[in-house]
């Protein structure tokens, strides 16, 4: 039996499983040299190929998934595809592939009318926790998802996930015990505030905010980590996060697809990085602020998921997990007899691991 998951959003993906075995991965970005590239048609040519038989067509389950796409390639440029219509159009490349036009017409019906549920295969967070699972070797554990914005709670919902809590074991038995959420920019909670009220929001958004602060683009997180190794402590830097491990909101201004930090009076207005001045200094300070405070975030939630879960297996995936300085912090934290894996594919070009993998298993 094989199943195919396809994540359609920014580091978009493609993952075949066959008999509960990964048989391929592949991210989008490699193929068309697209950084963050949204839309996996490469990946499906190099997956299936121009000879694909109809008969392999109609074997392999496929499912979709994915947050409202981020208009990078030149098609959503041109086109401006919402996310049923990309599937749509997805799901008419792939039928392409068949020359039977009979064949065509009933995959499109099976996959459209069949396959797509747009309720099972919107949970950004809980394939998220499927793919650390499986890829973990557990045969049960707690599963806890901490990424920068995820997908909005419910369909319907002014929330977006943002940390998640949750249990899985074999072979697809999945319980979510908690969830952190973030307002979407419009809602009515926020419609209200000041710029300098507190709010809810995710440990995630502060490390976009302040990647992008730093210049380096939303997605740009991993070089703020690389900087924070050049700062030390600097009391003229305010808090991320409080000592009761309350996120500092107040330094954040909510928007469409994130947040800002605002900046105060002892930043510079300027800097250049080629230059090493006291300007670049107090950055890498900045940084390195947000880089022990988020190691503290994080640890608190990690020991708050053992409690929650009485589990002595724990799983970490979702982007913060890419935090490859505070992953060895947190051993340093784990109660005798706890086992931490953290997912190898924990960003969101794992999410197709995690639906293939559900599909799969969710049939045995």
């Amino acid at each position: 039996m094989k199943t195919v998951g396809i994540m359609m959003s920014h580091d978009a993906s493609i993952c075949m499983v066959e008999d509960g075995k990964i048989k391929s991965i592949m991210q989008e970005e490699r193929f068309s040299r697209v950084k963050h590239d949204s839309y996996p048609s490469k990946s499906y040519e190099r997956l299936f190929g121009d000879d694909v038989s109809s008969d392999e067509l109609l074997n392999t389950d496929f499912g979709f998934t994915g947050i409202k796409y981020w208009p990078v390639n030149d098609l959503a440029q041109d086109f401006h595809l919402s996310f049923e219509q990309e599937i749509y159009s997805f799901i008419n490349y792939v039928i392409t592939k068949s020359s039977d036009l009979h064949t065509k017409k009933l995959k499109m019906e099976e996959l459209w009318n069949s396959k797509w549920d747009g309720t099972r295969y919107s949970d950004h967070h809980t394939f998220h926790a499927f793919s650390g699972f499986y890829n973990s070797g557990f045969k049960d554990a707690a599963v806890l998802v901490v990424d920068g914005m995820g997908n909005p709670s419910t369909i319907d919902s002014e929330n977006h996930e943002v940390a998640s809590i949750y249990t899985v074991e074999y072979p697809a038995n999945i319980a979510c015990l908690s969830k952190e959420e973030t307002p979407k920019h419009h809602a009515e909670s926020m419609k209200a505030r000041s710029s300098h009220t507190k709010w809810p929001m995710g440990i995630g958004m502060v490390y976009s905010a302040i990647a992008a602060y730093c210049g380096f683009g939303q997605l740009g997180s991993g070089k703020v980590m690389g900087l924070a190794s050049y700062g030390k402590e600097d009391p003229n830097i305010k808090p991320f996060v409080f000592d009761d491990c309350e996120i500092n909101s107040k330094l954040f201004y909510r928007t469409h697809d994130g947040c800002i930090f605002i900046d105060y009076d002892y930043l510079p207005r300027n800097w250049d990085y080629v230059n090493w001045n006291e300007d670049v200094q107090k950055i890498a300070n900045l940084c390195w602020r947000l880089q022990k405070d988020f190691e503290k975030w994080m640890t608190n939630k990690i020991l708050e998921t053992l409690q929650i879960t009485g589990k002595k297996n724990i799983v970490l995936t979702g982007g913060c997990a890419m935090n490859c300085v505070a992953n060895y912090e947190y051993l340093k934290y784990l109660p005798e007899g706890v086992k931490l894996f953290v997912d190898p594919l924990c960003e969101d070009a794992g999410i197709s691991v995690g639906l293939s993998q559900f599909l799969y298993w969710s049939k045995q």
